[in-house]
């Protein structure tokens, strides 16, 4: 067995913690070549690297040794024996690879407040001047790929700057913090905050915000994620700091405001003034109004683990929006919510700080995706799928990293799935009479039909908007003159005795619709020979059981 103090003398040098950090990071193996090709290095010099670090390793660790054709992964214990390593590597023997120090040298030149030149930043990186001048050209690159359109300039007073609109440049500068912090190694982090004397700050503001955090959570009646805690401490130090080097003058921070003006009607506005007055009093940290709206901007886009304002007016439509989607999803997947009202509060409070996100352009991943993609598959398509409703009421873009955030919040409500051998009826409500005649037709009606299922309760335009995408087995609506191709009962939005009779009657009528199903099922059967579209079969069964529906109404109302 290997002594301690043989493996401390067995540590890895410099050269080999660039590939150290790149197989932690991995989430699918990958081949010696793509690894060669990614750090900028030969084959062989991947493999002296990994012979060094498995020489470093423990000896009940097994050796990290590339598949054939497959390529190389870590397990979850040679991760933990190899961020081992990488931790013992301190400030003063880590060496930068490319992205780290482009990522160093343009939060430099952004946060800079004296004139940035190749030599400052040579002794920033310590490189040569050609390895500058190169980063440099990298960056420029990447910066005409960004959605945030940045320029690098250079001017005499200022030497190397960071040139865009001032929102664009706030939001670029958050999703590179984002970046670094969240995926940044240890050393290269300790770096970064003592070659940008970041330290004193990022401390004075963790202490703060710890502190304060608890009333903070009291004022805005939300307790917000603890992670995100953390997020703030580092990245809004150092995004006050970039913000200040922007140097704006009278119309552009008036430009500003007006793009964060809704943010100060919000509670988390007043949570921010008080971080800021401790700030003030305690720190010497003064911040003016544009950077308490950034604040409460952040406070806003966080993630909540509870929040006592998601049933608030404020939010009816988000709410609306939500319902539909819940049983919309049900509808077009094989899962079954258990407790929807719970779900519709969870997800009420989870889009609240999405959509803030969204509008504000802050960056958020969330670390489990692959792990989700991998374990939950069909869950993963059926939210990608059926998110599709979100995105266009909201207009806005879901990632995967958003898709996997609902695949969370979805699938922690969900009950065991359908057994398909069980039919129930695909039962749709579309009325025009407002929200609350909507929700109040809801609960007679799930009253008297407690063991079908209400899909989903629609205004007329929302009803048009999926009637191609849903299966409907029958359409209670409250509007004169609704004309669908499904079977449909109007009834009154309070329900008289012979609605609910009608409804009852198209549900368990002997010789009717046997419950929808035994007639949708022979329709099917019958009409499949002689109509191969399926759109076409489908549109012609809806008229057959509207037809027979009709049919069937006016024989009792003859018999009765």
């Amino acid at each position: 067995m290997k002594k301690l103090e043989e493996i401390e003398a067995m540590a890895i040098d410099k050269s080999s913690s660039a590939l150290l950090q790149h197989l932690l990071h991995l989430t699918t193996p990958e081949t010696i070549s793509d690894i060669a090709k990614h750090l900028g290095q030969s084959r062989r010099k991947i493999y002296y690297h990994l012979d060094k670090i498995n020489e470093a390793l423990p000896d009940h660790t097994t050796p990290l040794v590339p598949r054939s054709r497959i390529g190389l992964l870590l397990n979850q214990e040679q991760k933990d024996a190899c961020q081992h390593l990488l931790d013992r590597i301190d400030s003063y023997s880590y060496v930068l690879n490319s992205q780290e120090r482009i990522q160093l040298l343009t939060l430099y030149i952004a946060i800079s407040t004296e004139r940035v030149t190749i030599e400052k930043m040579q002794q920033l990186i310590e490189v040569s001047r050609n390895t500058v001048l190169s980063d440099l050209s990298e960056m420029r690159r990447l910066l005409r790929l960004d959605q945030f359109q940045l320029t690098l300039m250079t001017t005499k007073a200022q030497g190397y700057v960071l040139r865009a609109e001032p929102f664009a440049k706030v939001q670029y500068i958050y999703h590179l913090l984002y970046s670094v912090f969240s995926d940044g190694a240890a050393p290269f982090l300790s770096i970064l905050k003592e070659k940008l004397n970041l330290v004193d700050l990022l401390n004075d503001f963790e202490e703060i915000a710890r502190q304060e955090w608890t009333h903070l959570e009291k004022i805005v009646g939300k307790r917000i994620n603890r992670q995100e805690l953390t997020s703030l401490t580092q990245i809004l130090p150092c995004l006050l700091q970039a913000y200040r080097n922007m140097n704006l003058d009278t119309d552009q921070k008036e430009l500003l405001q007006a793009d964060f003006a809704q943010v100060r009607e919000r509670v988390e506005y007043k949570a921010a003034q008080h971080l800021a007055s401790c700030l003030a009093e305690e720190k010497n940290i003064q911040l003016d109004c544009i950077e308490l709206e950034v604040l409460t901007i952040l406070l806003l886009s966080y993630r909540k683990d509870t929040d006592l304002h998601a049933t608030s007016e404020d939010f009816e439509d988000l709410r609306t929006t939500l319902e539909h989607y819940i049983w919309y999803f049900q509808n077009q997947s094989k899962y079954i919510v258990g407790k929807p009202e719970e779900l519709l509060n969870q997800l009420t409070m989870h889009f609240k700080a999405l959509l803030f996100r969204k509008r504000y352009g802050i960056f958020s991943k969330n670390p489990l995706l692959e792990q989700i993609k991998c374990k939950y598959p069909d869950l993963f398509a059926y939210c990608r799928v059926t998110s599709k409703i979100l995105e266009d009421a909201w207009d806005v873009h879901l990632t995967e990293d958003d898709i996997a955030d609902l695949s969370i919040q979805m699938g922690g409500s969900l009950k065991t799935p359908l057994d398909k051998g069980q039919e129930i009826l695909h039962i749709y409500l579309v009325s025009d009479e407002g929200v609350a005649i909507q929700k109040m037709l809801l609960k007679q009606i799930q009253y008297h039909l407690p063991n079908e299922m209400i899909h989903a309760v629609f205004t007329t335009e929302q009803y048009r908007s999926v009637e191609d995408l849903i299966e409907v087995d029958l359409v209670i609506t409250t509007s004169d003159g609704f004309e669908v191709n499904a079977p449909t009962l109007q009834v009154s939005p309070i329900l008289e005795s012979r609605d609910i009779h009608r409804i009852q009657q198209f549900i368990q009528e002997p010789g009717g619709f046997s419950s929808g199903v035994e007639l949708r099922q022979q329709l099917e059967k019958l009409l499949t020979p002689y109509v191969p579209s399926p759109d076409d079969r489908k549109t012609l069964r809806y008229r057959i059981e509207k037809l027979y529906g009709q049919r069937m109404h006016l024989s009792q109302s003859k018999n009765n």
